[in-house]
C-alpha cells in the first residue's frame, strides 16, 4: 500500500507540475499574442501615417507643379513684355533720330540759302533798305533756329564721330561767313561795296564753302541713320558735349523767334 500511495502522490505531483508548466506556457503565449497585437496595431498606425504623408506629398508635388507652370508663364510673359518694350524703344529711338536728322539738315539748308540771299541783297544796290533789314532779321532768326536745333539734336541722339566732325566743320565755316556778312552789311549801308570788291568775293566764296559743308553734313547724317544708336562707343557719348559747345554760333539776334520765315518773303515787295 505504501508503494501505491507513493506512486499516486508522485503521479499527482507530476500532474500538478504539468498543469503549472502548461499554465505558464499559456500565459507566455497570451502575452506574446498581446505583444503581437500591439505591434500589429502600431504597424497599422504607421501604415496609415505613411499613406497620409504620401497623400500630402502628392498634393504638395501637384501644387509645386502648378506653381512652377504659373511661374514659367509669368517668365514668358515678362520676356514678351521686355521684347516689346525693347522693340518700342528701338522704334522710338529710330523715329527720334530721323526727326532730329531731318530738322538738322533742313535748318542747315535754310541757313545756307538765307546767308546766300543776304549776300545777294547786300551787294544789290537796287534793294530797298527795309528789305535788307528784313533779310538780316530773317538771317538772325535762322541762326538762332540752327543753334537750338543742333544743340538739342546732339544732346538727344548718339551722333557718330563723322557726324560730329561735319557739324564742327559746318559751324566753323558759318562762323567765318557770319563775320563776312556783318562787315558786308555795314559796308552796304554806306554804299561802299560792289561785286568786284575782295570782301564781296570772299563772302561769296565762303558761302559756296558753306554749301559744300552742308552737302558733307547731309551725307554724314544719312550715313548715321543706318547705324544702331545703342551700339555707339562711350567715347562718342563723351564727345557730344564738346561738339555741342563748338556748334553754338554767335546769335546775331539775342531773343529771335524760332523761325522767321516771313521777313524776307514779305520784304520782296519793297524792292526798287
Amino acid at each position: 500500500m505504501q508503494t501505491v500511495e507513493v506512486a499516486t502522490w508522485i503521479a499527482a505531483g507530476v500532474a500538478i507540475i504539468a498543469v503549472g508548466v502548461a499554465a505558464w506556457q499559456l500565459w507566455l503565449a497570451h502575452r506574446r499574442a498581446r505583444q503581437a497585437e500591439q505591434l500589429a496595431s502600431r504597424v497599422r498606425e504607421l501604415t496609415r501615417a505613411t499613406e497620409s504623408h504620401a497623400e500630402q506629398a502628392a498634393g504638395a508635388a501637384q501644387g509645386a507643379h502648378s506653381h512652377s507652370r504659373w511661374a514659367w508663364e509669368q517668365v514668358k510673359l515678362a520676356a514678351n513684355q521686355l521684347a516689346e518694350a525693347r522693340q518700342e524703344r528701338r522704334a522710338s529711338t529710330q523715329r527720334e533720330q530721323w526727326e532730329w536728322a531731318y530738322a538738322m539738315t533742313t535748318t542747315a539748308r535754310e541757313l545756307v540759302d538765307c546767308s546766300q540771299e543776304l549776300i545777294r541783297v547786300a551787294l544789290d544796290a537796287q534793294v530797298a533798305p527795309h528789305y535788307r533789314l528784313a533779310a538780316e532779321r530773317h538771317y538772325g532768326q535762322v541762326c538762332q533756329w540752327w543753334q537750338e536745333t543742333v544743340i538739342k539734336a546732339l544732346a538727344r541722339t548718339s551722333p557718330t564721330l563723322e557726324l560730329q566732325h561735319q557739324v564742327i566743320t559746318f559751324t566753323g565755316v558759318h562762323h567765318r561767313l557770319h563775320g563776312h556778312i556783318g562787315v558786308l552789311l555795314r559796308a552796304a549801308e554806306t554804299n561802299t561795296v560792289s561785286d568786284t570788291d575782295p570782301l564781296a568775293k570772299q563772302a561769296q566764296q565762303t558761302g559756296q564753302e558753306l554749301a559744300g559743308a552742308h552737302r558733307h553734313l547731309q551725307r554724314a547724317v544719312s550715313d548715321s541713320l543706318t547705324t544702331n544708336p545703342e551700339s555707339q562707343d562711350a567715347a562718342t557719348q563723351r564727345g557730344t558735349g564738346s561738339v555741342a559747345r563748338a556748334a553754338t554760333p554767335t546769335a546775331p539776334v539775342a531773343n529771335a523767334p524760332r523761325r522767321g520765315l516771313d521777313g524776307p518773303r514779305q520784304g520782296r515787295s519793297g524792292q526798287n
